[in-house]
């Protein structure tokens, strides 16, 4: 594995390779939520990296979003999207709301529907 340059600063135009958010140890204790967005610069690749805070705030799970394909056959890449429209993707991701999943007590059920046999 090799580490890739890193940037301090990215603009919303640059074109963007992939957007992720991730939740990662960090060496003040508890993980904390990064957004890692991978931008085009001089025809590599390199990191912008931003911390979003506690991953405890996040409801949303950890997600990725390409920006950009490689063509396994020829090693040569192509770019779709900038880094704007991958921060809006991801905004979007944000405010969108997970569905609830309603449980059910099977056996309770179960036993509900014995229980109104028996007193028919």
């Amino acid at each position: 594995m090799s580490l890739l340059p890193s940037t301090l600063e990215i603009s919303y135009d640059e074109p963007a390779f992939y957007l992720s958010e991730l939740v990662q140890p960090s060496p003040l204790g508890a993980p904390r939520r990064f957004q890692i967005i991978l931008v085009i610069r001089n025809d590599a690749i390199a990191e912008y990296r931003v911390d979003l805070g506690s991953a405890k705030e996040f409801t949303t799970p950890e997600f990725r979003i390409p920006g950009g394909v490689v063509d396994e056959s020829t090693g040569r890449g192509e770019i779709l999207h900038t880094v704007g429209e991958l921060k809006d993707i991801a905004t979007e991701m944000h405010t969108r709301a997970a569905p609830v999943v309603q449980t059910r007590d099977i056996w309770g059920d179960y036993y509900d529907y014995l229980d109104g046999k028996r007193n028919v």
